[in-house]
């Protein structure tokens, strides 16, 4: 039998919602598992819905009036699947025990004491505090399963707990053990998430779970049906997640769920996605390696190749015009007809020789054309789009209308309101 304390001081960080699915996902995986509620919120009673069936069967009835373990068992909807419950009477049981010798070792005693069917995996909900209730936990657990949730204050309370731990180990448990610190509420979204896993790796190196606990509204909804993730929404990231982890824990304590098995258990739908993603985990070092290879390529590819020297003397090399041996002779006297005919021809019929560039330097070299620019004097504007003239003494009107610029002017303030008198102000 494992008996693992689920622990932390600090509130809301996932306890008790671990400690239900992990032994929900730890049972339908093939072992036989109870749950004991040690918190007086008795939030784990609520979430596997056991509240009615109460009466004098709790947690109290264990560790005051000493009542085995056998006859304060409950089943729950969950296959294979026992709870100890716990109600509001857990909250006087420290003073109950104030002045009782070795109170810290009445739940190991009771275990001890116990003869009827074995469990494989019993998992202790701890309350958020360090006081008698979580020391029967660590005394009688073998392993520590720490949930922590992904922020500065649950990081600054970590230091406190691994001490408690340490001195529980030194005078009342030597055999305890961290089996795990599981990030809970998980957002890689944010640097915070990031850099508060790169610290707690740092401390505890394999022991931080390689399981992420996602933030999931799934995991939020199902205490209020008083069922595991499983069975409320079994495609949900949460779901994923705590078959993640019960197949981890199972790993660390020498146990192999083949995926063949797994597939038979949770579906192949839930299986794709589990171990798709190992999968691609485990194939992200070969695509790196491809990728830096496809990298060096396409480096190669765009680096300048050095052009080979062309003889002065030669062709150049191949030509798309083809081989000038091949080209057929051109006959010397059709070329010189040819460039007579394409020269100007002056008044006299001959062709000109002179070219324009030589006449320009002539005339400017006679001062007959001048090299400032010429502003014509425009007595007219031409109109652009229907090229008459307007001559500039007479009005341009809208349109060009041929009627009388005063009847324009008057409809044109008929049309601007400008004609009418507005009823709102008064009259002279």
């Amino acid at each position: 039998m494992k008996s693992i304390a689920v622990i932390n001081q600090k509130g809301g960080v996932g306890k008790t919602t671990t400690t239900v699915n992990l032994g929900a996902a730890l049972a339908r995986l093939g072992s036989r598992v109870l749950l004991l509620d040690l918190d007086p919120q008795s939030n784990l009673t609520l979430h596997v819905d056991r509240t009615e069936e109460l009466k004098d069967k709790t947690m109290t009835r264990l560790l005051v009036d000493d009542v085995p373990i056998a006859d304060l068992l409950q089943e729950t909807r969950e296959p294979n699947v026992y709870v100890i419950p716990a109600d509001t009477t857990l909250g006087g049981v420290e003073q109950s025990l104030a002045n009782r010798i070795g109170r810290e070792t009445i739940l190991r005693e009771a275990f001890d004491a116990y003869q009827g069917e074995p469990f494989d995996y019993v998992l202790f909900d701890c309350p958020p505090s360090l006081g008698v209730l979580s020391a029967n936990a660590l005394c009688c657990a073998d392993e520590v399963l720490i949930p922590l949730q992904t922020e500065y204050f649950s990081l600054q309370g970590m230091a406190k707990l691994t001490e408690v731990i340490e001195l529980v180990q030194r005078r009342l448990n030597t055999s305890l053990q961290i089996l795990c610190v599981l990030p809970c509420m998980v957002d890689l979204r944010t640097r915070l998430t990031t850099e508060v896993l790169e610290n707690v790796r740092g401390y505890f190196g394999d022991r931080l779970a390689r399981t992420l606990i996602r933030n999931n509204v799934k995991l939020a909804e199902a205490p209020s049906f008083g069922v595991s993730i499983f069975a409320h929404a079994p495609d949900s990231n949460g779901a994923i997640d705590y078959w993640c982890l019960g197949l981890e824990v199972l790993e660390r304590h020498g146990l192999h769920i083949t995926e063949e098995r797994f597939r038979v258990i949770a579906g192949e739908e839930v299986a794709d996605q589990i171990y798709g993603s190992l999968d691609e985990d485990e194939d992200e070092g070969e695509e790196g390696e491809f990728e830096d290879e496809q990298a060096e390529l396409e480096l190669a590819a765009d680096e300048p190749v050095d052009a080979e020297p062309v003889d002065e003397g030669s062709d150049g090399g191949d030509s798309l015009d083809g081989d000038p041996s091949d080209e057929e002779p051109v006959d010397e006297g059709a070329r010189e007809e040819v460039l007579e005919n394409d020269l100007p021809v002056v008044s006299d019929g001959e062709p000109e020789s002179v070219s324009a560039v030589e006449q320009a330097r002539e005339a400017i070299a006679a001062d007959e054309v001048s090299l400032e620019p010429e502003t014509p004097e425009v007595d007219e504007v031409p109109s652009p789009e229907r090229g008459f003239e307007v001559p500039r003494d007479e009005p341009l009107t809208r349109g060009f209308s041929t009627q009388d610029p005063v009847e324009n002017e008057a409809e044109s303030a008929m049309e601007f309101g400008a004609g009418e008198e507005d009823s709102n102000f008064p009259r002279d």
